[in-house]
């Protein structure tokens, strides 16, 4: 079971997340992860078995394209590949797999911490014992946790969703701990 602090800092992290995609541009600056870990779908994409395993046999490959184009502005010709190899998996393009990715690492998370406001309340708890902390820290710290709570109950993904995730927990768990790690 995570920690509460960490769980704390998934919540904060998933709802502060600014940019769900980070659409490749040739006037990019700086780099930027293509796609934010703790990210929230733009559109939820309703899953099924086959887009599942798509997705599983997919992870590999694109994501190895993608630390490739990554460390850069993404110039039109890596997108072009992001999207030739989303393609090669049933995938519309690069930003439909860049959402699957996103439906599934958040239903993933669901799935397996189920009940985010018991634990929120538990960090809430917490907080104004923490000796380290300023008062308006700790407030800042409750807003943010209170605010974030509402965004990931509003994410909530769908029961058809939820069933088909159950069903690959064990597969999907590593491409997780690799998402939400990065």
């Amino acid at each position: 079971m995570k920690s509460l602090r960490s769980f704390a800092g998934s919540l904060f992290v998933m709802t502060i997340a600014s940019a769900s995609f980070v659409a490749p541009s040739h006037a990019q600056t700086a780099p930027a992860p293509l796609i934010e870990p703790f990210s929230l779908p733009a559109k939820p994409v309703a899953l099924n078995q086959d887009i599942i395993k798509r997705y599983l046999y997919s992870f590999a490959p694109v994501g190895a394209l993608m630390k490739e184009v990554a460390g850069a502005a993404v110039a039109p010709e890596e997108t072009a590949k992001l999207d030739k190899k989303a393609a090669e998996y049933g995938f519309k393009n690069f930003e439909d797999w860049g959402e699957t990715t996103r439906t599934i690492m958040v239903t993933y998370h669901w799935a397996t911490n189920p009940d985010p406001r018991e634990e929120v309340e538990k960090a809430l708890a917490t907080i104004p014992t923490m000796p380290n902390l300023s008062d308006k820290e700790k407030a800042n710290m409750i807003d943010g946790l209170k605010a974030g709570l509402a965004t990931v109950e509003n994410a909530r993904p769908s029961p058809e969703n939820l069933a088909v995730v159950k069903r690959h927990l064990g597969s999907i768990k590593p491409l997780y701990n690799q998402w939400s790690t990065r």
